[in-house]
Formats: structure tokens, C-alpha cells, sequence
């Protein structure tokens, strides 16, 4: 999605500290006055053997930049597994910026520390900044960050403001009574430490507002349009599947915060469950005419909520919070889930198509799939997967199953777009695409699109293993050149017929066993909320 610049806020606290750094840098080289008040203000020595010294000894190691950037990382894996991509990215690149800029100003300056400081392992190399006061300003200020995200309490983000103030003036203490800094030293650590931790978060687009500048920022904040005939509060329904979703409580409190700072109602609370993956909850929120269906959860629950939203017209707000994701990375919806909920309440209108599908003439048991449906070795794939070992490793579990299954019979099929001759395959692999893209934007069908009105077809059918190495390379190259070995087929209507029979899948999700699979677009049938 296209990206906002960053706030005017965030860029002028970021300049004002580089300049001031940068002037304070050359102030305490080129002013010898300077020079000889930090002279003057180095503590008196302490006796190494004294308490006093063992304890600020001890704060010191406890306080080492090592210990605090290893504190950084593990909060940006918890991050990373709560879909807080763009925080996670803010607390990794902090980390970068800030331990590798302290080193490289210190190699540039060389500032030795001062001549009584104890002999310890945290006072060792060079003086200017003093990287304790880089590494926990930074830690602070991710840290309210985190809280901010994750829309903790004012009264938790308060309390952290003045607890992690008192954090930071403990440690420049403890470095000053160590006598392992000059008071310059420590406060341009501070200042690097804001250096580093603003750059973090302005490129990882992770935005955190002062509270005193949310109320003059909402009078400009994008809302979607209301039904011209309601004068009542919008009303949204929350569909969610509770085993992908792992933190409920930040999930909800991000919800219930989007909600109440744009004056909608309470949400209706919808979760599903192993025996009802979505239908039900999708079925409730559509009788309650909702303005909103917000949807968290893997391929196979938003594929439920979209069957049960086609022709609803009521629009989707989709929160990508599973593994493969197709149908959000197809269509530009953010995988960080505060950006998916920003995208949900203020991007546009998209009608994007859903396609109906029949296995074995069974009306009754008529589905519906966003992404793809495939018929044979990719259903049997996906149906051998292991649970636990995708949860573990994400996208790599299907290269596992796919390895174990690369023996897979071909399959004596035939196949008809619309009304055009009938084709005759000997295939092993058999998809029918809405999309194109496959995790780590592997180009299966690369000129398929959501809401263009047509079925993409893919019919792969190798003879051995040089056939099979083409055949990949030619998918990741983006050819469309056809043969008998690759045909690619474009219409509104499919029909696939296997002799032998074998599984299928739609949306990663292998449904059943069928002879006949017949899929025909509906276009236009969702309307999803996109990035403008």
C-alpha cells in the first residue's frame, strides 16, 4: 500500500536532535571551556572494594548495552508473533542504529574515559556517547512504543513515562559516580539514544502520537462513508478464529480503540470455532445489516466470511492473521495487523470477484473460494501438512509435505473453459486461480486478478524431473509460453474432470474428494476494504 510520509511531529523531533547532537559533539571538542568543566565535574573516586562501588558496579552490568538490546530483540520476536511487523522492524532497526552508531562515533571522536574511573568491564573503550545512556534511552522509548501499539492504559503509558525517565537518570548516575563517563558523554548518549530510536520508528512507519495531538489529529482523520440514510453510530461485527489470533487482549483493545475514537458503536464479538469455522458468525453479522465485517484469521477463515459476505454488499475489513495470507498479499492489505485495522476503518471500497464452485454436480454442497482451488498433488500437500510444524517454521511446512508427496500419481484428466474444446491432460498439478501470487510472491499465475471477472487456469503436466525444473523455472520467470506440458486458460466458467478422483483443496484448505469440480466467477461479489 502507499505510504504515508511521516508526521511533521516525528520529523522535527528526529532533526532537532541530530543538530543538537551534532553541536554538542563540536562544542565539547572545540570549546575548551567545556573541556575543563567536564574535567571539574568528574566524581570524586571510589574504593572498588567499598558497597557503594560494588553496587553501581553490579547496576552497570545489569544496565550494559548488551543486556538492553537483548531485551529489545526478544520483545520484537514477541512482536513479530502478535503480527506487529512494523514494531518488530522498529525495535530491530533501533538496535542496529543505536549500538552500531555508538560504536562508529566513538571510533570517530576517540575520547578517552576519565583517568579515575574503576577498572571494570563496562567501562572499557571509549568515552563519547556513553553507550549505557544510547541503549536505554533507546529501550524507553521503544518501550512507550510498544504501549502505545498495543494500546495499553493512559495510566500504563504514564506510569512508564516517569518510570522510564527515572530509569535513564539512574543509569547516567550510575555512569557519572563510576566515574566511567564526563557528564558530555552523557548527554550525548541521551541525545543518540533519541537519534536512534526516532530513525527506528520513522522507518519502520510505526507512529506514536502525544496524546495532546490525537484530538486535533482526528479532525482530519479519513472515515468511511456512513449510509446516507442513518443518522445512528456505524456498527461493525468481529469475526475472529481464537487459535490464530494469539493475543486477544491487544487484538481487542486495538479494535475497541479504532471503534471508539471514530464514534462507532460496541462490535459485535464473533469467534469461531473447530466445528464452524465462520459460517454462523458470518450468517448473524449479515441478518444484523452491520456497516462493517471485520475478519482475523488464517486462508481458510476469511474464505469462510467472504462465501458467507458475497452479495451482501456489506463491506469486509480483512486482518491477515495466519500463515500463507494469499488473499491480503494479493490484494495489498498489510499483514501488520494495527496497519490491516488502520486500512479496514479508512481505505475504500474495492469490489473484488468470489468464485462458486461444485464438486460432483452436488448443488447442495455448492462453496465458494478468493484465491485458488486446485484438484490433486497441491490438495494432498495441503491436507499432509503438519499443524504444529507450520506453526513453527510458517510457509516451510508445505515444502515438507511437498517433498514427501513428490511421488504423486498424474492424474487423466479433462478440461473445458466456457465453451471451448475440451482439453485432455495426463496433469499433476491442476489450480484454478482468482489471484496469482503464492507466498514469497511466487508468480503462479501471474496475470491473474481479483476483479477482473475471469478464472485463471494452470494446468502443469511434466514427464520427469528436467520437465518439473522447466516447468519452475519457467513459473518464477513469468513466462507465458504454453505447451503440453503448461497450459494456461483464461475464462468465467471450468470444469475439471479426473478419472482416477483424488482430493481438493480451496484456499489451502482441502474440503473433500471429487471427480468434478466446476467453478464459475461471480464478479464483483465481495466488497473488500483496500488501501487507497
Amino acid at each position: 500500500m502507499a505510504r504515508k510520509p511521516p508526521s511533521l511531529f516525528a520529523v522535527a523531533i528526529t532533526s532537532g536532535a541530530i543538530v543538537i547532537f551534532v553541536a554538542w559533539t563540536l562544542m565539547f571538542l572545540f570549546v575548551p571551556r567545556l573541556e575543563r568543566s567536564d574535567l571539574a565535574d568528574v566524581a570524586a573516586p571510589l574504593d572498588p572494594a567499598s558497597g557503594p562501588a560494588q553496587l553501581a558496579a553490579a547496576f552497570a552490568l545489569l544496565t550494559w548495552p548488551g543486556v538492553v538490546y537483548a531485551g529489545m530483540l526478544g520483545i520484537a520476536l514477541w512482536a513479530i508473533r502478535h503480527r506487529l511487523r512494523n514494531l518488530s522492524a522498529a525495535l530491530v532497526l533501533a538496535v542496529v542504529i543505536g549500538w552500531g552508531g555508538e560504536i562508529g562515533v566513538k571510533l570517530l571522536v576517540r575520547r578517552d574515559r576519565p583517568a579515575q574511573a574503576l577498572d571494570l568491564l563496562t567501562a572499557y573503550g571509549y568515552s563519547y556517547p556513553s553507550g549505557h545512556l544510547v541503549a536505554m534511552v533507546a529501550f524507553v522509548i521503544l518501550m512507550g512504543a510498544t504501549l502505545t501499539v498495543t494500546r495499553q492504559s493512559r495510566q500504563v503509558r504514564l506510569g512508564w513515562a516517569f518510570g522510564g525517565s527515572a530509569i535513564v537518570l539512574a543509569v547516567g548516575f550510575d555512569r557519572w559516580l563510576l566515574s566511567a563517563n564526563y557528564v558530555s558523554d552523557l548527554v550525548g548518549g541521551v541525545l543518540f539514544g533519541v537519534i536512534a530510536a526516532s530513525l527506528a520508528l520513522i522507518a519502520a512507519d510505526v507512529r506514536v502520537i502525544p496524546q495532546f495531538i490525537i484530538s486535533a489529529s482526528s479532525l482530519t482523520r479519513v472515515q468511511p462513508p456512513a449510509p446516507a440514510d442513518s443518522g445512528q453510530p456505524l456498527r461493525c461485527a468481529v469475526i475472529y478464529n481464537p487459535v490464530k489470533v494469539t493475543d486477544w487482549a491487544t487484538f481487542r483493545r486495538h479494535v475497541e480503540y479504532e471503534l471508539r475514537t471514530r464514534g462507532w458503536e460496541r462490535p459485535l464479538w464473533l469467534e469461531t470455532t473447530q466445528d464452524d469455522p465462520g459460517r454462523e458468525m458470518t450468517a448473524r453479522a449479515v441478518a444484523e445489516r452491520v456497516d462493517l465485517v471485520l475478519a482475523a484469521g488464517g486462508d481458510g477463515t476469511i474464505r469462510v466470511v467472504c462465501s458467507g459476505l458475497a452479495d451482501s454488499g456489506i463491506p469486509f475489513g480483512l486482518i491477515p492473521a495466519g500463515t500463507g495470507n494469499l488473499l491480503a498479499k494479493n490484494v495489498g492489505i498489510p499483514l501488520d495487523e494495527r496497519e490491516a485495522l488502520r486500512v479496514a476503518f479508512e481505505g475504500v471500497d474495492r469490489p473484488i470477484d468470489v468464485v462458486r464452485i461444485v464438486a460432483d454436480d452436488n448443488e447442495d454442497q455448492a462453496d465458494h473460494f478468493m484465491v485458488m482451488a486446485g484438484i490433486g498433488i497441491d490438495a494432498v500437500i495441503m491436507q499432509s501438512t503438519n499443524t504444529e510444524l507450520k506453526r513453527a517454521v510458517g510457509s516451510a511446512a508445505y515444502f515438507v509435505a511437498a517433498a514427501r508427496n513428490a511421488n504423486h500419481p498424474a492424474l487423466h484428466t479433462t478440461i473445458q473453459v466456457d465453451d471451448q474444446p475440451v482439453i485432455r491432460r495426463r496433469a499433476h498439478v491442476l489450480v484454478i486461480g482468482n489471484v496469482g501470487f503464492l507466498q514469497a510472491n511466487i508468480p503462479l499465475i501471474p496475470d491473474a486478478k481479483p476483479d477482473d471477472g475471469l478464472l485463471d487456469v494452470l494446468v502443469a503436466s511434466p514427464r520427469g524431473l528436467l520437465d518439473w525444473l522447466r516447468l519452475i523455472a519457467r513459473v518464477l520467470t513469468r513466462q507465458r509460453r504454453t505447451d503440453n506440458q503448461l497450459d494456461r486458460l483464461t475464462g468465467r466458467k471450468v470444469t475439471i474432470r479426473v478419472q482416477e478422483g483424488d482430493q481438493y483443496q480451496l484456499d489451502g484448505d482441502t474440503v473433500g474428494h471429487a471427480h468434478k469440480l466446476t467453478a464459475e466467477v461471480l464478479p464483483g461479489g465481495l466488497i473488500i476494504r483496500s488501501p487507497r
